[in-house]
């Protein structure tokens, strides 16, 4: 993942869900990335937020990581340049709201070792591929695009 954001240009806002501990949060801040992040656990989000505090302080790491469902994060519409989603149980859901959070012609990399009706998930969420799936050591990885003109 840290690979593909490496050509995007400094500056996007990128969401982490369900961030965990915040492992992708910090690397992306310090490349100069607009980074927030969810996490259902309030522990993970405790965690995140102490990590990202290294690269920009404790109160914007405080208003940057906050406690949410993949479902349900409480963004705003068309949003975000780019999502990150890896290791998300309802695929379904997270890609249905990941839609409604990315702006027309952004991105979200999906990292899942369940996926089976990972495409037709997108789909019905009305993304569409932006670079083949690829798998290893039983995980998948896929790229998908909201359609519309970058604005």
């Amino acid at each position: 993942m840290l690979r593909t954001l490496a050509a995007v240009p400094p500056g996007i806002r990128v969401v982490d869900v369900a961030c965990g501990p915040g492992r992708h949060l910090d690397p992306l801040a310090r490349l100069g990335f607009d980074v927030w992040g969810s996490a259902e656990d309030a522990g993970d989000v405790e965690a995140a937020r102490r990590r990202l505090a290294e690269t920009l302080g404790e109160d914007e790491s405080a208003r940057r990581v906050t406690r949410g469902a993949p479902d349900a994060l409480g963004y705003p519409a068309a949003w975000a340049d780019w999502m990150v989603l890896a290791g998300i149980a309802d695929l379904d859901a997270a890609l249905t709201e990941a839609a409604r959070v990315l702006k027309p012609g952004a991105w979200v990399w999906v990292e899942t070792d369940a996926a089976d009706g990972l495409w037709e998930a997108a789909d019905s969420a009305g993304l569409v591929i932006a670079e083949a799936p690829a798998e290893e050591d039983g995980v998948t990885h896929a790229i998908f695009r909201r359609p519309g003109d970058v604005g």
